[in-house]
Order: structure tokens, then sequence, then C-alpha cells
């Protein structure tokens, strides 16, 4: 079986974060501004399939770029799991490949935003040594500052660093940042090709789209008329869901916060049946979990 090329990796990618990780609406980012969209790009990089698919997409690109390497991470809490998952696979694939010399798997670490203040008062965990050739990793670039002061840090510990490797590039200033302090920047999604699978959603379904990025969710008269005539099964299912959820909301079960999460899954169900490769099947894989979930929410009647 062939492997998958960079652009069919970036492809899957692309889809798995539209599905998981994207929503639209009115968020407050870290930074304290406001943003018309959300990327949440850890349900895709602690996910299996995600995970699996970055650290492909990673690998893949470091040898059609021929870009020497001896470790990989970045800053935590983004760049943990792919650190991880890159080392894990290249160690697997490295059993079933020849020798390379005196080549070794990729090693990873992850970097504190701060020194630690017991122990060894280290800012990089994990095998890193002076001297070592570096891969940093993160999950979402917006202004490339939490993955430049990795960088300073990996350089300050001796460390030289070859390339730098994210999911989702926001397009909000961090390639800019990166590339003018003298680094290789690549990204496996962009916010532009996001925004198109939006705009399909919308397009397609623009009454259902409507209703769930609302800031009031209209639970009980979602037009789910616009998805059965092509997802009879999963019609019925979302249904029966969005009964669910509005009984809990009237009871007093879900907070404004859980029920704005819980439109936002709504969604990504609906979007899973479009664009996921097990389509209607992975639609109904989510369905059972939000169901789960309101089962075991506590009873407040009493």
């Amino acid at each position: 079986m062939n492997n998958p090329t960079i652009s069919e990796l970036q492809q899957k990618l692309l889809r798995l974060t539209y599905i998981y990780s994207y929503r639209s609406g009115t968020f407050i980012l870290t930074s304290g501004r406001s943003s018309n969209y959300y990327i949440d790009g850890k349900q895709v990089t602690m996910a299996p399939e995600g995970l699996h698919l970055t650290a492909q997409y990673i690998l893949a690109s470091l040898k059609e770029l021929r870009i020497p390497a001896e470790a990989v991470g970045g800053p935590t809490l983004g760049a943990d799991a792919i650190a991880a998952a890159v080392a894990v696979l290249d160690q697997i694939d490295s059993n079933q490949r020849p020798p390379r010399g005196q080549s070794t798997p990729l090693a990873s670490f992850i970097v504190r935003q701060g020194t630690k203040e017991h122990g060894t008062r280290s800012q990089i965990e994990g095998p890193f040594h002076r001297g070592m050739r570096t891969v940093l990793v993160d999950d979402v670039l917006t202004t490339g500052g939490s993955v430049l002061k990795a960088a300073s840090a990996v350089e300050a510990a001796g460390g030289s660093i070859h390339a730098i490797y994210v999911l989702v590039d926001r397009l909000e200033g961090g390639r800019e940042a990166i590339e003018k302090a003298g680094y290789l920047l690549e990204a496996a999604v962009d916010r532009t090709a996001l925004e198109k699978l939006q705009r399909e959603m919308e397009q397609r379904f623009p009454a259902l789209s409507s209703a769930l990025q609302a800031a009031t969710v209209p639970w009980e008269k979602l037009p789910l008329e616009e998805l059965s005539p092509g997802y009879p099964l999963l019609g019925a299912a979302l249904e029966e869901l969005a009964g669910a959820v509005n009984s809990a909301a009237g009871s007093g079960l879900l907070s404004g916060a859980r029920l704005q999460q819980t439109a936002g899954r709504f969604f990504s169900i609906i979007k899973a049946a479009i664009y996921h490769p097990r389509g209607e099947t992975e639609s109904l894989r989510l369905v059972r979990l939000i169901q789960r979930a309101l089962t075991g929410l506590p009873d407040r009647s009493a």
C-alpha cells in the first residue's frame, strides 16, 4: 500500500480540523480580543485519527524537504501530543526501513512556559541535549509568540532549529513573525481553507447552519428537514437528540456555556456526515457520545 502524499495528508487534516476544531461565532481569545471564529486544534491533535495524520504529515514533509533533525518538541501544551506522536511514529517507521548509517529515530521534548522551581530547574523536559538539531511543533499559530518563546529557550539551551510546524495557521501575523526571525514555517492547514468549507456548509444547509450558530439555538424547532432527504437515519437521530437537549436545557441541567458547546458539537455531527471518510457512521458515533453525556447529567429536579 502506497503512503499518502503530503497533499493528501493536508486534505485529510483540513477536513478533520473543520469538523472537530473550527467554530464560527463570537469568541474571546487568550489575548483578550474578540474573534468571529475559534479553532481548538487539540480536538484534532489529541484524537487518535488526527494525531496520527499530523505525525504522518510532519515526517513526510521533513523527508521531502530533507530537513535534518534529531529531536522534535515545542511549547507546552499545544506541542506535547504532537511531538510525542512524531517520535513514536518515527521509531515505528525506523523498524521497517534499512539502517541509515548513524541516524536514530527522533527524540521528543517539551518547553515549559518558564523554568521550573525544583529538581533540575530546567525549562526543557525530555531527552534534549546541547547541540541537537531540532524541529518545533504547535497546534495553532496566531501571532507566533508562544512558539518563538520556545525557540528562544531551545537556542539558549544550545539547540538549533531547522523548521517549525503547526497544524493550523490562523493567518494573523504568526507566519510573518516566524519568518522574520529566520525560521522556516510549514502549516498543514490555514484559515482560508477552513472558511471555504464553512461557506460550503452554510450554502448547503443555510437554515440549519444559521440556527446552530445563533446565540440562542432554537432546539425545539431546528430545521432538520434540510438534512433529512440525504441522511434520513441521521436526521431521525438528530431530531431525538435535539429533543433531549431542549429538555435538559428547560430543566436547567445545561448552563449557557454547555449549551453553546453542545451546539458546536451538534454542528460537528452534520459536518462529519459531509466531510468525514466514514460519513454518517462517524456522525452517528458522535450522536451517541452526546446522548451518553446527557444521560450522565446530574438530576436537579429533587
